[in-house]
């Protein structure tokens, strides 16, 4: 089981919920909540929420305030290097460079047939990702493992109200809108199919109602024709959440001004949570989404990427200790039922190997040994009429390796073409001058297996270049069969000439 922790730390409320997942099961601790203005400081209030619970990972949220939402349409060819491309497309539309900057996005659905691919991405600024670490880490003496933005961690509301998919009674996707509404800002987000697809950050919330009201319902009804001009479908409703779900008349009012059907709030799919905390869960929506945030089915953006990675704390490692110790036992005996499987396998091929070598023993060496170092020297004394090597003394590799030698390293030599056939050789090269042919065939003329090398023709190529054509055969000499050769003639001439006296040259 895991204790997972969602801070929603607004300008003036810090709201925290702990859940407690077990295999599809998501259980309520504790719903916690401090006034920012009855603290010390943000992490005061943040302790103050959160009390003496002590979870194995928490997340916490950047303002939308203080980041931006960029929706991006690239190349479809550039799927498999979004990330890298989209640095330099976010660079463009942000007030800030990208090497200050921390981004994460998502990749939304398309037509099969698209040839663009639509991103929703999120940007911030480093340090202020790495404020809201070290306030977290002040407060509770860790460190969070998600950095998250704004509202679109209410997507993660998905996995315990599945309504938020498919709000339609015949099951259609069609896409909804989740407002937050706090005391100082707003921020929504637009839902398709369960997946966040648009948000926005409004600088108004509930303070200055109902003389504000014109104004905020002004900056919704913008932010929805912003979400149409991108060819949004039509919106099936409204969900409002947060400290301003319950003010008095705001459905009414907001389902006046916006022409939307305000939904209510979908019943989560929750254990152990009692009637206060049901009550009280529009307020700590944000909240719980932080904290569903942490599973695996994460539906938001995390920050925490690149320099900013988290990683896991010890509570939940240690959790994971007696699942790890089993694994560890298992991957020890299977690796030694491996290991035994393995020598005997060996064993049967050594045997093989020695009853092969025994018979080409004696069919080749003609003598029978299953002894590899005996073998070997029967190998190396070898018959005495052995046959001649059927490999090649020199080949074309050797002849391109001996001409970049004979070249100088002041004179320019191209290669237009080098013709190998039957041990004769064909060479057409180009060089500044005539000469410098020649002096290339003379080092070429120095190697024992190039015989009769002379420069056929030339010819003008381009100016200041001059075309060579080279031949040359190739023959080695058999240096045992010289040597022999050498010997029997010394041989020859001892015999047939007189002894000299000792001392006479």
């Amino acid at each position: 089981m895991h204790r997972l922790l969602g801070i929603d730390a607004g300008k003036s409320v810090v709201r925290a919920a702990l859940i407690r997942t077990s295999y599809r099961r998501v259980f309520v601790e504790a719903l916690g909540e401090a006034a920012i203005t009855d603290a010390v400081s943000e992490a005061e209030a943040i302790r103050a929420a959160v009390g003496l619970h002590r979870p194995d990972g928490a997340s916490i949220a950047l303002s939308g305030e203080r980041s931006f939402y960029r929706r991006l349409d690239l190349p479809a060819a550039a799927h498999k290097e979004v990330e890298n491309v989209l640095g330099f497309e976010l660079e463009a539309t942000v007030p800030f460079e990208m090497e200050d900057a921390v981004f994460d996005y998502r990749l939304l659905k398309r037509p099969p047939s698209a040839e663009t691919l639509p991103v929703f991405a999120a940007v911030a600024r480093t340090d202020d990702v790495r404020e809201r670490i070290a306030v977290v880490k002040e407060a509770l003496g860790f460190e969070p493992e998600r950095v998250a933005l704004g509202a679109v961690a209410l997507a993660n509301l998905e996995a315990v109200m599945p309504e938020l998919a498919s709000p339609s009674p015949a099951g259609a996707s069609v896409p909804i809108a989740l407002l937050d509404l706090d005391h100082l800002t707003s921020e929504i987000v637009i839902l398709s199919g369960g997946e966040p697809v648009f948000a926005r950050t409004l600088s108004r919330g509930t303070a200055g109602l109902p003389g504000s009201a014109p104004a905020l319902a002004r900056e919704l009804r913008q932010t929805f024709a912003a979400w149409r001009n991108l060819g949004g479908e039509p919106l099936a409703g409204l969900y409002l959440v947060g400290g301003g779900a319950t003010a008095q008349g705001a459905e009414m009012f907001l389902s006046t001004q916006l022409g939307l059907t305000i939904l209510p709030l979908p019943t989560p799919r929750l254990e152990g949570i009692t009637p206060e905390q049901a009550a009280a869960l529009p307020r700590f929506a944000k909240a719980l989404g932080l904290a569903l945030g942490l599973t695996p089915k994460t539906k938001g953006f995390n920050l925490r990427r690149g320099a900013l990675e988290a990683e896991r704390s010890y509570p939940f490692l240690r959790e994971k200790i007696p699942i790890l110790a089993g694994l560890g036992t298992v991957i020890a005996l299977s690796f030694g039922f491996s290991i035994v499987a393995e020598l005997r396998t060996l064993d049967a091929e050594r045997e093989l190997l020695l009853a092969s070598l025994a018979t080409a023993s004696r069919d080749v060496l003609g003598e029978e040994t299953s002894d590899p170092q005996k073998a070997r020297e029967l190998l190396d004394q070898g018959p005495a009429a052995a046959d001649e090597d059927p490999m090649p003394r020199v080949d074309a590799f050797d002849v391109m390796v001996q001409l970049s030698k004979a070249v100088p390293k002041e004179i320019t030599h191209d290669v237009l073409e080098l013709d190998v056939n039957r041990g004769h050789v064909t060479l057409q090269g180009v060089v500044p001058s005539v000469s410098d042919a020649q002096i290339i065939a003379d080092h070429l003329k120095e190697h024992r297996c190039f015989r009769d090398v002379k420069i056929g023709r030339t010819s003008q190529f381009t100016e200041g270049k001059h075309k060579y054509v080279l031949e040359l055969d190739l023959k080695c000499e058999d240096k045992k069969k010289k040597k022999t050769g050498a010997a029997d003639g010394a041989d020859s001439a001892s015999a047939g000439a007189p002894d000299k006296p000792e001392g006479s040259r």
